[in-house]
């Protein structure tokens, strides 16, 4: 229960005392209201009528549970250099809108596959296609982005280098 009240319907034995709700009250009420795509993100990648179609015998819990993987799997990609609690921290004009792009096509294309993934239009497998892609330059600093580096509590850039060679490893024992 996320109730702070004395009386708690799920709990009417418990009338007299307040009690601790379930769990981590603040960090579920913030997972539930801070969530990083809004309904405007989506028209202009996809027409409500295509969302409507993906979502029409699912609940709202589909297409969160398909943003959240969508969010983990960037997360996951981005992490080793960049902050991803400032990323996807960031509310409305302060996010990243190629990050924004790239939560949307990852997210479109979970509901397709676990929807319909047969009628899943050549675009939406190679939007995310490219999605991933980019991740992966990213993870292996290939390519840069712009986004906020990783930081210490003091305020320092947390920099990583990385050595390497367009020539593969050779074991020559001079």
């Amino acid at each position: 229960c996320y109730c702070k009240t004395k009386r708690c319907s799920s709990h009417k034995q418990n009338t007299s005392k307040s009690h601790k709700p379930k769990g981590n009250y603040k960090q579920s009420k913030k997972q539930i209201l801070m969530a990083f795509l809004t309904d405007d993100d989506y028209s202009v990648l996809v027409r409500t009528e295509i969302k409507d179609i993906l979502l029409e015998n699912y609940s709202e819990t589909k297409l969160s549970s398909a943003e959240q993987m969508a969010v983990n799997q960037v997360k996951n990609y981005l992490a080793g250099k960049y902050d991803v609690k400032k990323i996807f921290e960031a509310e409305a004009e302060e996010r990243n809108s190629h990050i924004v792009m790239i939560v949307i096509d990852c997210t479109l294309y979970h509901l397709y596959s676990g929807t319909v993934p047969k009628r899943m239009p050549e675009i939406r497998s190679q939007r995310y296609q490219d999605a991933l892609d980019w991740l992966k330059l990213i993870s292996t600093g290939e390519a840069s982005a712009d986004l906020p580096i990783k930081s210490d509590e003091e305020g320092n850039q947390l920099g990583s280098i990385k050595f390497s060679s367009k020539y593969p490893v050779s074991d020559n024992r001079w």
